[in-house]
């Protein structure tokens, strides 16, 4: 019998099928102990033969790996177009193989069923359990090495000394073909699935090239929702079971069903045989034999034996060279009558394929059309919900990058036409979903911004745990390069501003922090006047020793992001002095007349150190935040800078961090000891002259961009493809105002730091008057000049060569 078999569907259960793209991965040492004997008592050499309960589920990822899922898939095809195609296109001496290709699937889909029942929990006599039982055992009839055993059938001599036999095998051959094409239809829940999920695959894809060049934390593909999963199972089985309804129930709606009409071979046949004693019996004979020659079901071979008659005909084909269900048996008493019935077999196999590729489509459309709508309104949405929140509860930043929609630009895609066509984007639906899904980006956002990088791991750790929120976690000891910067005459500003202070200052914190995230920090505290930076450091990219940080040989981010953020704040003095937004407040006549020729001015500190990260407060009011004597002292530096009369200080720890090329961007200023530390520490700042710049033309600092820009940087450094140093030397502000500053200046200051250090004050004095000719008004020089008069230009005797930095 042929056409009746169909394909094991367990590696495509509801709870196990969404896996087949997944990898196998097992830990081989994690369970060697556990699997190995420690002792012979009798109760644990009971426990020992048990299997390990991780073995079932190495079985059952073994059986949803992506390698078995395929090679079942290919073992699928061929069982479903196998036998039609033996039909089609090879003679009977070619059944042995097909039979032992056969015998192969149906081992395979025995054995993925069995170790199916055994390791995956529910799968026994479940719906997909019974499909793949039906299916494998479908397979059998497929198998003439074991079916015509099965059926009585001695197929070594099919010849027409068992014509009842073959006749009555014949018959039920025919009619099996006609049940397996109702069975054979389960065979293709595998490639429904298989399509399913390569489109979910494709699309995640695709969303995944949309933001090729998004932070290296992009969600993985994700998988299928458990009400996805529900859905689509239901309405998979319901699809199933109408068209196999559909199927079982039309040929019974049909007279063939019921009655086979009489044929002329049997009518001819019998007809004949009334003629046998007769005179006219070879003229009968000789038409009998012409009328079925000439039609696509030819007579192969007729045998006529009578007590009078004894007649044996066989044409060019011996009924031993047909398979059983491509011959027709027409017998009487004592005449047997063999009809080739291979054209229509083929016919039927060749249309039996079209059918089955069509009932494939329908099956398939099916089940996908029938969860389109709620997919789309219900399933995906939740499913996205469900993606952002646990995106946020591993890394709330998450929420204000764009892997996710802002807070800014959330739009919406409604249907058109009669829900088959997309709407307008920005038209919105307004439904229930979309309200919700955008309130958790919202929600999300805010977090970002208001618990910023500190906050991350307090909002990771609470949504990811469950009970009650516990905002009031320990700390985590981390590296970081700490900025502090500050308002200039801020309280007078605040008094002539009133209610406007507010726009003043977030026009500031625009341009500050969206600096300081284009090249890759984030912004910490707010408070006032007041801004600190954060270009936080994992643990593969420092480590601590002590109270030392230590720079990991193998971290290119320990490289680059020094030189990131001191450009960063070059950046930023040259955009408060150019930017139109905050140009205007030169020319506001309240603060002029408080302030004479009133600039937005800032000082700014730089240090690189250790900090403990976390929350700050009660459980009535938190902020998260850094606290160490680094963070302090950056602050101390950013204070110290109107000392000396210069925008920007540079602790020496941070200066030794930077690349060779970037140095040269700083001027050793002094060495000092700050308030609550004996250690000496250099000073430096990087020379700009801000009143050397035009202004420029206004633009947008949206956030968009801004990503762009900063993960553009970031993948380009880390790629080789740039140096931090080529974007110090195309920057024109920088270029701008360093414009006048001379080699030959940075040389003579460099010998009267050097002089002043050794204790030579008065050749110091001597390099810093040259210097001031040179540029006149330099805050540094100024500075020294000013401290060593205090002592007439002649260095103390306990003078080694630094001094206590005091706060004035």
């Amino acid at each position: 019998m042929n056409n009746i078999s169909i394909v094991p569907m367990n590696s495509f259960s509801s709870s196990e099928g969404e896996k087949v793209f997944k990898k196998v991965s097992v830990e081989n040492s994690r369970h060697t102990k556990a699997e190995q004997p420690i002792t012979t008592s009798p109760r644990e050499k009971t426990n020992q033969e048990k299997p390990h309960p991780k073995f079932k589920e190495r079985v059952a990822n073994f059986l949803d790996s992506s390698q078995v899922t395929i090679f079942m898939t290919v073992v699928t095809v061929y069982a479903l177009f196998g036998d039609d195609i033996r039909l089609a296109a090879f003679s009977k001496p070619a059944d042995n193989v097909f039979n032992g290709l056969t015998l192969a699937s149906l081992v395979l889909f025995s054995a993925e069923l069995i170790l199916s029942c055994w390791a995956k929990p529910g799968f026994l006599w479940s719906f997909y359990f019974w499909l793949d039982f039906l299916s494998t055992i479908s397979l059998i009839p497929d198998i003439s090495w074991i079916w015509y055993p099965m059926i009585g059938l001695d197929q070594e001599s099919s010849d027409t000394s068992n014509a009842t036999q073959i006749q009555n095998a014949g018959k039920l051959s025919r009619a099996g073909a006609r049940t397996s094409r109702i069975i054979r239809v389960i065979r293709l829940i595998r490639l429904i699935r298989i399509v399913k999920l390569y489109k979910n695959a494709q699309q995640a894809l695709k969303e995944r090239e949309d933001y090729e060049e998004a932070e290296e934390d992009l969600n993985e593909i994700p998988q299928e929702s458990q009400v996805g999963k529900k859905l689509s199972d239901l309405t998979t089985k319901r699809v199933i079971l109408l068209i196999l309804l559909m199927l079982i129930s039309l040929p019974l709606m049909e007279v063939e069903f019921y009655a086979n009409p009489q044929t002329s071979w049997d009518f001819g046949l019998s007809k004949l045989m009334d003629f046998s004693d007769t005179e006219s019996f070879n003229l009968i004979l000789d038409e009998y034999k012409e009328y079925h020659l000439d039609q696509i079901r030819p007579i192969v071979y007729l045998s006529i034996e009578t007590s009078s008659l004894n007649y044996s005909w066989e044409g060019e084909i011996s009924p031993d060279d047909l398979r059983i269900n491509e011959s027709h048996y027409a017998y009487e008493t004592d005449a047997l009558a063999v009809f080739d019935l291979r054209q229509e077999i083929q016919l039927g196999a060749i249309l039996n394929l079209c059918k089955t590729i069509f009932i494939c489509i329908v099956l398939t459309m099916g089940a996908l059309y029938f969860t389109k709508d709620a997919n789309e309104l219900v399933i995906h949405p939740i499913e996205k919900m469900i993606d952002k929140v646990k995106s946020i509860s591993k890394n709330p930043l998450n929420a204000s990058k764009p892997t996710m929609p802002t807070i800014y630009d959330i739009q919406s895609e409604s249907t058109g036409c009669c829900g088959m066509c997309k709407g307008k984007k920005g038209d919105s639906a307004d439904y229930e979903t979309e309200l919700l899904e955008n309130t958790i980006v919202k929600i999300g956002v805010l977090l970002a911004l208001g618990f910023g990088e500190a906050g991350s791991g307090i909002i990771a750790t609470n949504m990811q745990k469950d009970g009650d929120v516990d905002l009031m976690l320990g700390g985590d000891k981390c590296v970081a390069i700490f900025g502090f910067c500050d308002i200039r005459n801020f309280t007078d500003t605040t008094e002539e501003l009133l209610e406007d202070v507010m726009v003043f200052v977030n026009e500031i914190a625009k341009v500050v922090h969206g600096t300081v995230d284009k090249y890759q920090g984030s912004a910490n505290k707010n408070i006032g006047d007041a801004f600190l930076l954060v270009w936080k450091f994992e643990k593969e990219d420092f480590f601590l020793e002590g109270d030392e940080i230590m720079a990991s040989e193998h971290s290119s981010k320990a490289k680059y992001m020094p030189d990131l953020a001191l450009l960063a704040f070059l950046k930023i003095i040259a955009k408060i002095n150019q930017d139109p937004t905050l140009l205007k407040y030169r020319n506001n006549q309240k603060l002029n007349r408080r302030i004479p020729n009133y600039q937005v001015k800032m000082g700014f500190g730089l240090h690189i150190g250790w900090a403990i990260e976390g929350a700050i407060g009660s459980e009535y009011k938190i902020d998260a935040s850094y606290l160490s004597p680094h963070v302090n002292l950056a602050s101390r530096l950013e204070a110290a800078t109107k000392q000396y009369g210069v925008p920007l200080l540079i602790s020496g720890e941070f200066v030794s961090y930077l690349s060779k090329e970037v140095k040269d961007y700083c001027r050793h200023v002094d060495t000092v000891t700050v308030k609550g530390t004996t250690k000496p520490m250099q000073l430096f700042t990087s020379d700009v002259d801000f009143s050397l710049l035009k202004p420029s033309k206004p633009k947008s600092l949206d956030k968009q961009s801004s990503n762009a820009t900063r993960r553009r940087i970031k993948k380009e450094i880390e790629s080789h493809c740039l140096k931090p140093i080529d974007l110090y030397k195309k920057s024109s502000s920088l270029n701008e105002m360093r414009s006048e500053l001379t080699q030959e200046f940075l040389e003579e200051f460099s010998q009267a730091v050097n002089n002043y250090i050794s204790g030579d004050w008065s050749s110091a004095k001597l390099k810093l008057d040259r210097c001031l000719e040179m540029k006149q008004g330099d805050g540094p020089c100024l500075n020294l000049l000013s401290f060593m008069e205090e002592y007439n230009f002649s260095a103390p005797s306990d003078w080694d060569g630094y001094r206590v930095l005091t706060e004035k």
